[in-house]
């Protein structure tokens, strides 16, 4: 498939995408890590009834942002700052901490460390997506915390709300888990993401939107990149692309300022991206291995919070994210794999290494967390084709050679 054909390609799977009646602004950016190929395409509106869509435009990361925290603690590792062996109970205040997981009755908070949290191993629950139990709830209230602002509108949360919603009405879901064991069960937690920027923010004792432009917005020179509520110093903020819950319109500003995900432009994120992986963050490329050093694979839980969550076939290092189709469900098409993270409201920042490709972009709705792992394939498809030179219906061994 030759380059400009590629490039049909991508428009169209980005006119599919955006005529979904819940997709009201779409983007995708693909580019190559040697500078050979860029392509960017937009659809739909920034706003109701504003300026068109564009790929220049921001946009809500949400989970995203878990890959920009996980490369701020581990700057902080670099630098002996922290360890991944800290305690959780040793780096935050016991009005966050105290009795956090308890499970049967017994307290584990104390056997939580910082790679517990970077892994999703600690076993605490979710405390946005997760529902309370039944027992807890009683008579109150039984609905999740995304439910309750969806209903009741925008407010500010703390950490210390993070962790009263956790002890009064959600329960862990397992242990927190042996590292080293042969198998290491996770569970996706914002949770565990919350707790890391808590520390982060109490060993600088500065907020966690100045350790995060200390540590990586101003190295890497992401003048596009912040937190909501918290615009850089000479740094105008931009309008950023509406989200939507299916047709309604989501305003949420103080409680996005309260939980750090970030506003940031699809430029910004794959110079991040590339950053990390072409060794222009870390101090070490041993830094990079460790945070892929090993990857656990979500399982496939089947409770109502689990629905908008990562599951299989999904893995997870340290604040990063592989995906990759098993072989049994693509025998003779594989797709090749990615490393990077999506969040809930259809966005996704990737890299293929086999590709040498960087892909990002959004659909900008906080029902549409599975998007990512519909489309990518596909971009991934016509990629392949395009950049090794096989055509678009090239089979290939187990060892990834093109059979055309």
């Amino acid at each position: 498939m030759p380059l400009a054909q590629l490039e049909q390609r991508l428009e169209s799977l980005l006119d599919e995408v955006s005529a979904r009646k819940d997709i009201h602004a779409a983007t995708m950016i693909l580019a190559t890590g040697g500078g050979d190929f860029r392509w960017a395409g937009a659809r739909g509106e920034l706003s109701p009834g504003g300026p068109a869509a564009t790929p220049e435009m921001p946009w809500f990361t949400a989970s995203i942002t878990k890959l920009f925290i996980a490369a701020t603690v581990m700057r902080m590792v670099e630098d002996e700052e922290l360890a991944l062996e800290d305690r959780l109970v040793d780096r935050l205040p016991s009005s966050v901490t105290h009795r956090l997981h308890v499970l049967d009755g017994e307290d584990r908070t104390g056997l939580i460390t910082l790679e517990h949290l970077l892994a999703h191993a600690s076993g605490l629950p979710d405390y946005i997506e997760d529902y309370p139990e039944k027992r807890r709830a009683g008579a109150g209230d039984s609905r999740s915390l995304v439910e309750i602002l969806l209903e009741e509108g925008d407010r500010e949360w703390s950490l210390e709300d993070t962790g009263r919603r956790i002890r009064e009405a959600l329960r862990p879901h397992f242990p927190p888990q042996a590292m080293d064991a042969r198998r290491v069960r996770i569970r996706y937690s914002d949770t565990n993401y919350q707790l890391l920027m808590g520390i982060v923010a109490e060993r600088r004792d500065a907020s966690f939107a100045q350790v995060l432009e200390d540590a990586v917005l101003g190295p890497l020179g992401l003048d596009d990149t912040w937190i909501p509520g918290h615009p850089r110093a000479g740094r105008p903020t931009r309008e950023v692309a509406t989200l939507y819950a299916g047709a309604e319109v989501v305003g949420f500003p103080r409680f996005f300022a309260s939980i750090g995900d970030l506003n940031s432009t699809s430029d910004d994120l794959l110079r991040f991206l590339m950053a990390i992986q072409g060794g222009g963050l870390f101090r070490s490329t041993a830094t990079w291995d460790r945070m892929q050093a090993r990857w656990n694979r979500f399982s496939l839980p089947l409770d109502r919070a689990a629905i908008r969550q990562p599951s299989w076939p999904i893995e997870y290092g340290l604040g990063v994210m592989r995906f990759h189709l098993p072989r049994a469900l693509t025998p003779l098409r594989p797709v090749p794999g990615v490393i990077g993270h999506t969040g809930s409201t259809g966005t996704w920042l990737f890299y293929a290494p086999e590709l040498d490709l960087y892909l990002t972009g959004t659909v900008n709705q906080i029902t549409a967390g599975a998007v990512p792992f519909r489309l990518v394939p596909r971009v991934l498809r016509a990629a392949r084709a395009a950049l090794t030179g096989a055509g678009p219906n090239a089979c290939f061994d187990q060892a990834g050679r093109c059979h055309p």
